[in-house]
């Protein structure tokens, strides 16, 4: 038991159990970390039956479940989707017995169950199935006549187990309990006048439903106001009836808004100056057009431009190159097959060097890359090894699942068996054709830059340090490749990686023209935006689909600003036309599924629409709220209107309130934009798994909608981003950006004061 017992789903959680011979495991809420228990409970492992919602179940997918006594899961209090009860099913690995219970409160909680079968069950709901004993289940139109099997209709309860009404609220118990003539007598035909119809007492339970086939109900959701959010069922008009007892709240109306719909259906605005588009978290425009990240670039400039090299510099490098060759080659060249990396190899064959060529072949090279690859080592007379693994399927489902791409496990693959095959040739350099753009994204930031000691050398140093963690943690790479090599640091002292492009500037028409003068390369037609890579759209697909905006935006962007590339260049290139029926057939063949839509990060929230004579504030409507209402009722987002909109017959007309905008909102308090390098990071998560635009460095996680699903994939993020171990408590402590900023920044200067270990949890990997 670790439920609020004033919620319904715990009153068969205490009593089945003790008139059944069973005990009960009590555990007791930690203040601190509301809505949490679930963890204690799994983690304790005393419980063979846990009763939960399917939120609880979203926030134990991911744990290590095959080892536990538990044997029964009882799923209820809202809709059980078929994906998560396969995930846990999966996640479970044995066999575990999974119910699915519907019934509200006014029916005594339990009134139909059903058993999933992982087999059967492939719609995207599970059934709740049939009804249990001395229960009536009816579907009927509007006219409370039954539906035929398969037609959609609203759910209506009956039986022992119906309550008496609402205490002390006799019109809301005329409204939802009827005593009307009993379903199953309708439809009989012509009866004599003697025949008296039975009548039945029945509950309206404003859920929508169907009969399949088989005889099992299907769940398909609310029909009135009566809603769920975050997993608890909400009136909606008792929100507005105690907004309304404010002094100052004239009118108001409270209802449901979908933030991931707003974000979607949002006309996006791009830098007039780099083409940054609006969706990518953190971006705002000043009156000019011009984005924030290119007006901070505008303060430091002269030291960026400092970081990068000449290609007399480069020319040096290659004369240490030759001058250190003790084998066949002089250096290591990692090939794609792209324009960047061929543009690369011919200036390094121009600059005399002998190279030894790698291409990773990693399933998804189209042919017409391969035949690219092909002509241009035969043209250059340069030797070629193309490299694999069996495991690369493993990597790009890891790299989706962690990163939302495919890019992060394949280069760290090709940096991994290039570094190997380096060592085994005896050669002490390789070459890599990493854009500029790709050096802002990955280990570049403007705080690097604003420092008063800023040093290139010390910058070298750090990304040095970064590329040793970043080869030793653990990940499917490690698991699947060998990282010996990596394990000393004898491998960074002897094996030199060289960033072509940070020697050698050129805009993109002009890298163009030369491939088309002077090599054999011509653009793929098969590959979509790539220009080698078939799977490539796959990491497009999914990084659009589930953070919201393309993961090539701000790469590019840095090449605009850095002149690789016009700002039309750049849209041009990031104006995808993706082939989906292409990109599920790639996602099905290397076993990935994608997510499902339906959780706690795209959860609709409560928004409050109000009319008053002067402005209020979200933090004096919220305490006035608290007085009587639990966080959970609390509305997200509070927009003043000058009125509200009515239908003709003079009720409140819902479907012509304005379009909710984040503009609208009335704030907490002032905003104060991010300061810090961690600050503009951690609203940038925030922004991209709450949907809410313009964080400022005083707004409460939770206030913003963070629910505890959000809040576990929040922490998850902060982890991979800034490497460190933070706890899911500090959120809870401290859930402001200023304050968790300052509790990152400590464990930042922890972990940097203790040298990488070999089980290092997983972080963010950055392309080096």
């Amino acid at each position: 038991l670790f439920s609020s017992l004033a919620f319904d789903l715990t009153v068969t959680s205490i009593f089945t159990p003790l008139i059944s011979g069973g005990r009960i495991v009590v555990y007791r809420e930690d203040p601190g970390m509301r809505g949490m228990e679930i963890f204690k409970v799994i983690e304790d492992d005393g419980v063979d039956i846990v009763k939960l919602t399917p939120a609880h179940l979203a926030m134990i997918k991911d744990m290590s479940l095959r080892a536990t006594k538990i044997r029964k899961l009882i799923v209820g209090g809202e809709d059980f989707k078929t994906e998560l009860a396969r995930d846990i099913t999966r996640t479970f690995g044995r066999p575990v017995e999974i119910y699915n219970e519907y019934g509200p409160t006014e029916a005594t909680v339990g009134c139909m169950i059903h058993r999933y079968d992982v087999e059967k069950d492939l719609a995207l709901s599970v059934p709740i199935g049939i009804p249990a004993a001395n229960a009536g289940v009816y579907v009927l139109d509007e006219h409370l006549s039954p539906v035929p099997t398969g037609v959609i209709g609203e759910m209506y309860l009956a039986g022992d187990g119906l309550a008496r009404g609402y205490l002390n609220r006799p019109e809301l118990t005329a409204e939802r309990f009827l005593t009307t003539e009993d379903p199953r007598q309708m439809g009989r035909g012509t009866q004599s006048s003697v025949f008296r119809p039975e009548t039945l007492r029945l509950y309206k339970t404003g859920d929508i439903a169907r009969w399949s086939a088989d005889g099992r109900l299907e769940f398909l959701g609310r029909a009135d106001h009566q809603v769920k959010v975050a997993g608890a069922r909400i009136e909606l008009g008792e929100i507005e009836a105690r907004l309304l007892e404010h002094a100052d709240v004239r009118e108001c109306v409270v209802d449901i808004v979908n933030p991931l719909a707003v974000r979607a259906s949002k006309k996006l605005s791009y830098c007039s100056r780099c083409g940054l588009a609006s969706n990518v978290p953190g971006t705002s425009y000043d009156p000019e057009g011009v984005c924030n990240v290119c007006r901070g670039y505008d303060t430091y400039v002269e030291k960026a431009e400092a970081y990068f090299k000449t290609a007399d510099e480069l020319k040096a490098i290659v004369a240490e190159m030759k001058a250190a060759r003790t084998g066949e080659y002089d250096c290591l060249v990692l090939l794609s097959g792209g324009k960047d990396s061929t543009y690369m190899l011919y200036q390094l064959c121009g600059l005399g060097l002998k190279p030894l060529v790698f291409t990773l072949d990693n399933g998804f090279i189209s042919e017409a890359a391969k035949a690219n690859i092909r002509r241009v080592v035969q043209s250059l007379g340069v030797e070629l090894v193309v490299g694999g693994t069996p495991h690369m399927q493993e990597i790009f489902v890891d790299s989706l699942k962690r990163f939302a791409n495919v890019c992060n496990g394949c280069f760290k693959t090709i940096y991994t068996l290039a570094t190997n095959l380096a060592h085994e040739k005896g050669i002490r350099y390789i070459v890599t054709g990493l854009s500029r753009g790709q050096f802002f994204e990955t280990r570049l930031t403007e705080e690097v830059f604003q420092r008063e000691d800023f040093d290139v050398r010390k910058l070298d140093a750090l990304v040095l340090e970064a590329r040793k963690a970043y080869h030793r943690r653990e990940d499917a790479v490690s698991c699947h490749l060998d990282v010996d090599i990596f394990r000393s640091d004898g491998v960074f002292d002897d094996i030199q990686f060289v960033d072509f492009y940070r020697y050698w500037s050129v805009p993109l028409a002009e890298l163009h023209a030369f491939l088309e003068k002077y090599t054999p390369w011509v653009r793929p037609s098969d590959t979509g935006r790539s220009t080698n890579c078939l799977i490539n759209d796959v990491g497009i697909y999914v990084h659009k689909k589930q953070r919201g905006f393309h993961n090539y935006a701000l790469p590019y962007s840095w090449d605009v600003r850095l002149g690789q590339k016009t700002r039309d260049e750049a849209m041009a290139e990031l104006d995808d036309e993706l082939d989906e029926p292409r990109v599920h057939q790639i996602m099905a063949q290397i076993g990935y599924t994608e997510p499902p839509q339906t959780n706690e990060t795209s959860i609709n929230r409560l928004a409050a629409y109000y009319v008053s004579e002067t402005s209020l504030t979200m933090t004096e409507l919220r305490a006035h709220l608290a007085k009587w209402l639990p966080d959970y009722m609390q509305p997200t987002y509070f927009i003043r209107m000058d009125r509200l909109p009515l239908t003709s017959n003079g009720k409140i007309d819902r479907q012509a309130l304005p379009a909710f905008c984040y503009e609208t909102i009335q704030p907490a308090h002032d905003v104060v934009g991010p300061r810090t390098e961690t600050e503009k990071a951690l609203a940038a998560i925030w922004s991209e798994l709450l949907y809410v635009e313009h964080i400022g460095i005083h707004d409460d996680f939770f206030d913003l909608g963070g629910q505890s699903l959000v809040a576990i994939k929040a922490v998850s993020r902060i982890r991979d981003v800034f490497e460190v171990d933070l706890p899911l408590r500090n959120l809870f402590e401290r859930p402001t950006v200023a304050g968790l900023a300052e509790v990152i920044d400590g464990l930042s200067w922890v972990a940097k004061a203790k040298p990488p270990t070999r089980n290092a949890s997983d972080r963010e990997e950055i392309e080096l």
